[in-house]
């Protein structure tokens, strides 16, 4: 991978406001300079801009390094930016943001021309800025040229991802997104060939699956337009996954070359006027305040905190690690969603970028996006004595979903810093990991299976159909399947529990040495700190916990060190509505329990940011040996 050049690019994070609300915004910029030449990058919308947010900022430094100045925002509802999915007329007011980071260059960055470029639903964004104003060039990557086809594939995303059955009422439910009624309606009426652009010269990069690029092109043409189309690599690598993106180089160089004809001129005017590193969100009737972090230089950490604007001393720091490879706003904006309705609550939360995940930059870019980095843990370390100078003696919280469970299980596990009191881990996959091992190479399939096969051994009702012969392949053939299937995979996981059971040398504070889950439960009590997990009823973290170390978990459990909570209907990353309610509900209960919390006299409204206060009858309804945790009622 080409390494990004942050010598030449100056990175700055900040606020301003768009029809009244607070947006969150990067800009990239030469160094030392003010480009006359501005550049908007549109982002896409929903699991789309998670899956390309990595790349995203990859092209805005190669951007800003041939001397252009480079705006990303997040728009209304989205990314770190104020507001829900579920707030109305969506569409209108991204239209006004991308008018007004436009201004923003103009007034502020000092920026004489102006271009867009876009992603998707960011480039169709692009496009209809650019039929009301005239832009320098116009950059549409893979555009929503047709709103009803778009529509169209969030709905089939939905129904594939079998969430059709539980989806959202209020709209279309989409890899962890909602889109209201209202707005996929306003989506579904877009259509790029029903609108004339104002723009000198318009790229189309298109990919292989793309859909509509050579319409557009030709529509274009006939508009007298300057429209070239370019087939660019590596589009569907850079929406997978966000652990296993690769940003398209082939495909930066291909814009930015392109851009580049366009002869940016740079100044040395001084620097750009930046708005503040502050926000002040509405939260209901109360309001969150927002605030922009550097936590570290070398290495970089960056992260966002949010905290109740008259704050209290007396409930401890929140730090909320990533998810994955995904950044600080985690899967389906699960992060920010936790961090307004904990703050509302009292709790000052830390969004967390751990290096070389989202906008917490590491030096060497083979490092990137590196899910189970054995630095997460010195970043967890900085970030405590960060925390620790701000307010000494303040308690720490460490929370994480997925393999940001693994780094808070393991941290308070390891490190020595005396703020860590507690670590809540949701949906842990491992709590073993060592250098070289990928997610496929645990054992948490194989666990999987014989939890299943042995739920089986205790249903009657299984037994009865094996024992009368009206299984579909008859007894005999049960009890073969059940042998061909179970045995390989006893065979593979004894293989498995064999090789990470060696020792191996470590220094300094990273992944444990050797595999040894009871002893790291016992370093946790023995550091006088608690554990909670968060499972989805079919996720394993609870199965593995039992299976590695039934008996010092059962242990802690009766001291009171650790508390084990069910979440019904949810997969493994609450990627519902319903589930992400029902999780926010019960998290919040066990918060109230453990630490008190400022009290709610009213009831809020119930949607996927905005939580219902959970009844006593709830928070008495708390599981200490796994039983399944009732939802807060309605």
């Amino acid at each position: 991978m080409t390494p990004e050049p942050l010598d030449q690019v100056r990175r700055t994070a900040f606020y301003f406001e768009s029809g009244g609300r607070s947006l969150f915004a990067w800009l990239h910029r030469p160094a030392d300079a003010v480009a006359e030449h501005g550049v908007l990058i549109c982002p896409p919308l929903g699991h789309e801009q998670v899956h390309s947010h990595r790349s995203l900022r990859h092209l805005a430094n190669n951007l800003a390094a041939q001397g252009f100045a480079v705006l990303r925002l997040d728009y209304h509802g989205t990314g770190d930016s104020g507001g829900t999915e579920y707030d109305p007329l969506l569409l209108a007011a991204w239209q006004v943001n991308v008018n007004d980071a436009v201004e923003w260059l103009r007034s502020k960055a000092g920026c004489q021309k102006i271009s867009l470029m876009g992603l998707r639903m960011g480039a169709t964004l692009a496009a209809l800025y650019a039929e009301q104003h005239e832009v320098e060039s116009l950059v549409l990557w893979s555009p929503i040229v047709k709103g009803r086809r778009y529509v169209r594939e969030l709905t089939a995303l939905s129904q594939t991802a079998q969430m059709a059955a539980g989806s959202d009422s209020a709209g279309i439910e989409a890899m962890g997104f909602v889109y209201v009624h209202e707005l996929a309606g306003e989506l579904a009426k877009v259509d790029l060939l029903s609108h004339s652009l104002r723009c000198g010269r318009v790229l189309i990069a298109s990919h292989a699956n793309a859909a509509g690029d050579a319409s557009l092109l030709e529509h274009l043409l006939k508009q007298g337009v300057a429209a070239e189309l370019m087939a660019l690599p590596g589009y569907e690598a850079m929406m997978a996954e966000p652990h296993e993106t690769e940003v398209p180089q082939e495909a930066l160089r291909g814009i930015v070359d392109w851009m580049k004809a366009a002869s940016p001129a740079v100044t040395a005017r001084g620097t750009a006027l930046l708005s503040c590193a502050m926000s002040m969100l509405p939260y209901g009737a109360d309001a969150v305040r927002e605030s922009i972090l550097h936590i570290s230089r070398v290495p970089d950490l960056f992260g966002i905190m949010t905290e109740p604007v008259e704050p209290s001393t007396k409930l401890p720091w929140i730090v909320m690690i990533n998810a994955g490879a995904a950044y600080r706003i985690g899967p389906g904006r699960i992060h920010v969603a936790m961090a307004r309705q904990l703050a509302a609550l009292g709790y000052p939360c830390l969004r967390l970028d751990i290096n070389g995940i989202g906008d917490s930059v590491v030096v060497d870019p083979e490092k990137e996006n590196d899910t189970y980095a054995a630095t997460a843990f010195r970043d967890v370390g900085l970030v405590c004595d960060y925390l620790n100078v701000q307010q000494p003696g303040r308690p720490i919280v460490l929370l994480g979903l997925c393999s940001g469970a693994y780094v808070a299980f393991q941290a308070a596990a390891q490190l020595p810093h005396p703020a860590i009191i507690e670590s809540i881990l949701i949906n842990p996959l491992v709590f073993f990991w060592k250098e070289g091992m990928t997610i496929n190479d645990t054992n948490t399939d194989q666990l999987v299976a014989w939890r299943e096969y042995w739920n089986a051994i205790f249903k009657w009702s299984q037994w009865k159909m094996l024992l009368t012969g009206k299984t579909r392949t008859g007894f005999t053939g049960s009890l073969k399947r059940f042998a061909g299937h179970l045995m390989p995979r006893l065979q593979r996981f004894g293989s498995l529990m064999a090789a990470t059971e060696k020792p191996e040398t470590q220094s300094g504070c990273g992944h444990p040495a050797r595999k040894d889950l009871p002893g790291d439960l016992s370093r946790v009590a023995a550091a006088e700190r608690t554990l909670a997990m968060f499972v989805s009823d079919n996720d394993p973290g609870y199965f593995l916990l039992m299976y590695q170390a039934r008996r010092k978990a059962k242990q802690l459990m009766k001291q009171g060190r650790l508390q084990c909570h069910f979440i019904a209907n949810a997969d493994h990353t609450f990627s519902t509505a319903q589930a992400r309610q029902t999780f926010y509900q019960s998290l919040t209960g066990y918060l109230h329990q453990r630490f008190g919390s400022k009290l709610i006299q009213k009831q809020v409204l119930d949607d996927d940011s905005v939580l219902l206060a959970p009844t006593l009858t709830a928070l008495s309804k708390r599981s200490h040996s796994g039983e399944q945790i009732s939802p807060a009622t309605r």
